[in-house]
């Protein structure tokens, strides 16, 4: 095994190819001692003098799940993995020294775990500590704190920041959705623990053990019963939950349409599969659509993913003409088939990127069946690229090209697809949308679902090395170099050494650019970078808390300028150009002026925007304490008695009273108690009278 392992490892250092490191990783995982580690040390050490890309800084992390020892070499690539893979808003110090990753008693594996927790918090993902057996909802990582703000759960726990040391020892983390609550819920009957088991897998973001497992249900929808009531209770959801092996070999010749769950169907679907059994006869269509219609919308919701595989195998055996009415017993509860694509988020759409691709091409084929065209468009915007690859061929170019008219932008899933389908589909107006301003706005959007990550990845790496994409988006900046100075500014999402060597291939391909860069601006466009992603000072990231009201407004104007009025400015400033003489064009130096403030003001929204934290003002617990999302009557030099409403940070109207957090009245009524005195923007003296709730259709208003 030794001689297999140094084999494979000199076949990586010579050859990195996905096929040789997962060989590596197999016999690694067979015998990971000590003297694998040993072998081991020459890649790392190889690794160590050049620059990690993500995907070898994740195959650490997975060699060290591994349970190899941490040797020398092992951790100093664990600590350059680590830097690779934090997203550079908590790439400091002491959330790298959370991780353990300089800690000499932490092991390889324990270090991997923690980094694992850290990549998969988000703002507003469950947790669940095991040490203290909390359930919190998780805010922003502070990252000069190295600190985790969490929120109550379901009407469980209280507001706290912990210790990002606690979170990430034995954090388990949840993806936040409707079901994930009943886990917590013990007002009425508990969940049943077989549902239990099935929501957690469903919705984990991390490795969980069985011990853990039931940990959380004894501290969650558990916690009221006694000792013996739970332990019956978990114990007949350890027997309702194994798999029933009856199913995958079905007695008395039980069909497919027979089958009494989604799962039971999809073995039985399978194993008739595997029999090559043919189309199904009218009986069966019929029990199938009775099936289908008796299913509850939160089932199909649970497992969209199953729903999704049942559907695709159905219509490989469905006659032509009969999978229509399967479909319409599905209507309004299956979410990949949503009534409204355009107004669906992206969640709902990411199953069609978990299918595999035979699946997957059986589904497209059955939608393109059944659907409208217009309806495959309106979904087509939103799939990931796997799945447009599919139902793309279904769609023409003309609607597709409506459709993102209508619905005001896409994503890097829909832009890869038209790229790298452009010699088949022939079209200069689809073409047309893969521009800088589309690359730089999707790029420098929140990060989406896990699913769309790749297409992500992807389109910024062909933004930074491919030279035929490249020279597309020179030549759909229509020799502007200042537009191109102007978007490259706001790229938020490049470091310097990105920026520098993406300005460097530019000008190589165009002597326009070239000699705008050359004229200054490529020192401009370099500071924004520097101020924005290389300061020399450690960034202090604190989170701004407002209304989700008043993130959802901002949200929007974000959206409004990069969908509808820089859209706008740029045809304006190609009208103007073609006015001919620029000194003594007022209508180019407008649309010039207009460029810039709504440059500016995106920056703004966005920055703002990477550091909000919205606060659901129900949520919030009232006690003697002037807090966010509190009525609070103050008394003023002794004799005025004013009453504010104390909000988030834009949500301030003084009409109204309501007092913004961050003004000067608000900071000094900030977490003071009743009976303390405060000093008033004007100098003169104040004291808090009392503090309560905010008024029910405040409340409803602010959480809108």
């Amino acid at each position: 095994m030794a001689k297999d392992i140094e084999e494979l490892m000199l076949a990586v250092i010579d050859a990195p190819r996905p096929e040789n490191l997962e060989a590596l990783k197999k016999a690694v995982s067979a015998a990971p001692d000590a003297a694998t580690a040993d072998q081991l040390e020459m890649l790392w050490e190889e690794w160590e003098n050049r620059k990690l890309s993500a995907p070898e800084a994740k195959y650490i992390m997975e060699i060290a799940k591994c349970g190899v020892p941490g040797k020398p070499y092992f951790r100093k690539a664990l600590i350059n993995a680590v830097k690779v893979l934090l997203p550079p808003y908590i790439a400091q110090a002491p959330v790298v020294k959370a991780t353990g990753v300089r800690d000499e008693n932490k092991t390889p594996a324990q270090i991997a775990g923690r980094v694992e927790r850290l990549l998969a918090l988000r703002s507003g993902a469950v947790v669940f500590l095991a040490g203290a057996r909390r359930w919190g909802v998780a805010g922003t990582v502070d990252a000069m704190n190295a600190s985790l703000p969490m929120m109550p759960f379901a009407q469980v726990g209280s507001n706290a920041a912990v210790p990002l040391e606690v979170v990430l020892n034995d954090a388990v983390i949840l993806a936040s959705g409707p079901d994930v609550s009943r886990l917590v819920n013990a007002a009425s009957v508990p969940v049943s623990a077989a549902l239990f088991r099935l929501t957690v897998e469903k919705r984990r973001q991390t490795d969980i053990s069985e011990e853990c497992l039931k940990l959380m249900a004894r501290s969650g929808c558990g916690r009221k019963m006694d000792d013996a009531a739970f332990e019956r209770y978990w114990n007949i959801g350890i027997a309702q939950s194994k798999p029933a092996a009856a199913a995958a070999a079905p007695a008395g010749g039980r069909r497919a349409c027979d089958g009494r769950s989604l799962k039971e169907i999809q073995l039985l679907l399978e194993k008739e599969q595997e029999a090559n059994a043919g189309k199904f006869a009218a009986d069966e269509i019929s029990a199938l659509c009775a099936f289908f219609g008796k299913l509850a919308a939160a089932t199909a919701q649970r497992d969209a993913k199953i729903v999704a595989e049942v559907l695709a195998m159905v219509f490989d055996r469905t006659p032509e003409g009969s999978f229509q009415p399967i479909i319409d017993s599905l209507a309004g509860k299956v979410p990949f088939f949503p009534k409204e694509p355009a107004a669906a988020p992206l969640t709902v759409f990411a199953v069609w990127g978990e299918l595999a691709s035979k699946l997957l091409d059986k589904l497209c084929a059955g939608a393109a069946q059944v659907f409208p065209a217009e309806y495959l468009a309106a979904c087509a915007v939103k799939l990931p690229l796997k799945a447009l690859n599919c139902l793309g061929p279904h769609i023409s170019n003309e609607l597709i090209c409506s459709t993102l008219t209508s619905q005001r932008g896409c994503g890097a899933d829909l832009l890869l697809w038209i790229w790298k389908n452009r010699k088949k589909r022939h079209d200069q107006k689809l073409l047309a949308l893969v521009n800088l301003d589309n690359v730089s706005r999707i790029l420098s959007a929140e990060e989406p679902p896990k699913v769309y990550l790749p297409a992500r990845r992807e389109l910024h790496s062909m933004l930074l090395d491919d030279w035929a994409f490249q020279s597309h988006l020179i030549a759909m900046l229509d020799d502007d170099p200042v537009m191109f100075g102007s978007i490259l500014q706001g790229a938020l999402f490049l470091n310097a050494g990105e920026r520098q060597s993406l300005m460097v291939k530019l000008a190589r391909q165009s002597k326009e650019i070239q000699e705008y860069l050359e004229s200054g601006a490529g020192k401009k466009i370099l500071d924004a970078g520097t101020a924005h992603n290389e300061s020399h000072e450690a960034p202090v990231f604190e989170a701004t808390y407002t209304s989700v009201r008043s993130h959802q407004a901002l949200i929007k104007e974000l959206d409004d300028i990069i969908n509808i009025h820089v859209p706008e400015n740029r045809e304006a400033l190609k009208t103007a150009r073609a006015h001919g003489d620029f000194r003594e064009n007022s209508e180019f130096d407008a649309a010039k002026e207009r460029r810039n403030h709504l440059s500016r003001r995106r920056g703004e929204l966005e920055r703002e925007l990477a550091n909000i934290q919205p606060v659901l003002m129900k949520q919030v617990e009232i006690s003697d304490t002037a807090v966010i999302g509190s009525e609070v009557e103050i008394e003023l030099d002794g004799k005025k008695v004013e009453k504010y409403y104390l909000l988030g940070a834009w949500d301030g109207d003084p009409e109204r009273r309501f007092l913004s957090y961050r003004t000067r009245l608000g900071k000094a009524l900030l977490n003071r108690k009743v009976g303390d005195t405060f000093t008033g923007p004007d100098g003169k003296p104040g004291k808090v009278l009392s503090v309560a709730k905010l008024p029910a259709e405040l409340i409803a208003e602010l959480d809108a």
